[in-house]
């Protein structure tokens, strides 16, 4: 039986080890793609807490190949799962729908969520950059913790990005990492070199998203590492380094996967042992050393 025909069989306990074995892998891109969406339709289906919270855990494997439609589903399970609440809020995009207004040092728009769950506290980004911080949110004049993919509400934004917004039509949260793993995958070793060496980056712009925090202060705050999509990095740099081919880009990567060295596990590691150390030049082979340095906490 594939492991998407056992995340659907009518037997509870087989679609919760199904969900199990996900997180045990990374997988490729086509898998990822397959794996997410059969996940998405089983938690939407799930009556069984145990199977139900099995798949949620799961879903961080597979997150890089979740669609815009797979994240819509996710936001209709009623769950108090953290690993979802996080996982949303990582995928919210914000379209501003109407002119906003200057108060004080923040600014009040009306929005539309068009992706995900943004809940208050978290940071978006502005195309150009910009960071803003989603101070505030009001559904129907009553203040809300999230907003769900397809409501509209009015939310106050502060930050450094939230003077201009008069001049964008959409915010996101947590664009950085999903735009690495999309350049790891690029046919050009200098766009895969690029992407690693923003790896790390990309990790810390997922953690900035907490509730409150930094709220209100503009962001002063360091942002802190999102353990979820460190993995998600980790198993595309993992998945990345196996296949190259050109020294520099394999540097860069192996020398991202030292950075995010604590959100390295058994997935990730197990496919950096299929790298022949003996081939490799002399810097690449001293990061890979130390990645797999028996002992290394991780």
């Amino acid at each position: 039986m594939g492991l998407t025909e056992q995340l659907g069989h009518p037997d509870p306990r087989q679609r919760e080890a199904a969900a199990r074995r996900v997180a045990l892998r990374v997988w490729e891109p086509e898998a990822e793609e397959a794996i997410g969406a059969a996940l998405v339709r089983a938690a939407g289906a799930e009556t069984e807490p145990g199977a139900l919270a099995a798949q949620l855990d799961a879903l961080p494997a597979v997150e890089a190949g979740l669609t815009d439609g797979d994240l819509h589903r996710l936001g209709l399970v009623r769950s108090d799962s953290p690993v979802l609440a996080r996982l949303l809020a990582r995928a919210g995009r914000l379209q501003i729908s109407a002119p906003v207004r200057p108060s004080g040092a923040a600014t009040l728009a009306v929005v539309r969520c068009l992706r995900g769950a943004p809940r208050t506290g978290l940071w978006l980004r502005t195309p150009d950059g910009a960071w803003t911080v989603l101070e505030r949110i009001e559904l129907y004049g009553r203040a809300a913790d999230r907003l769900d993919s397809g409501c509209t509400g009015r939310v106050l934004l502060s930050g450094p990005g939230a003077r201009g917004l008069g001049e964008w039509e959409r915010l996101d949260a947590d664009p950085r990492p999903r735009e690495c793993v999309r350049g790891l995958r690029a046919p050009d070793p200098r766009v895969r070199a690029l992407a690693a060496a923003g790896a790390a980056d990309a990790a810390g712009a997922a953690g900035m998203g907490g509730a409150g925090g930094a709220a209100g202060t503009g962001g002063a705050a360091a942002p802190v590492v999102d353990p979820e999509a460190g993995r998600m990095l980790c198993a595309a740099l993992a998945r990345a380094a196996v296949a190259e081919t050109d020294p520099a880009a394999l540097e860069s990567e192996l020398a991202a996967l030292l950075g995010l060295a604590p959100f390295l596990g058994p997935p990730h590691l197990a496919l950096l042992h299929a790298l022949d150390a003996a081939t490799l030049p002399a810097r690449p082979r001293t990061y890979l050393d130390a990645l797999l340095r028996p002992g290394r906490t991780g």
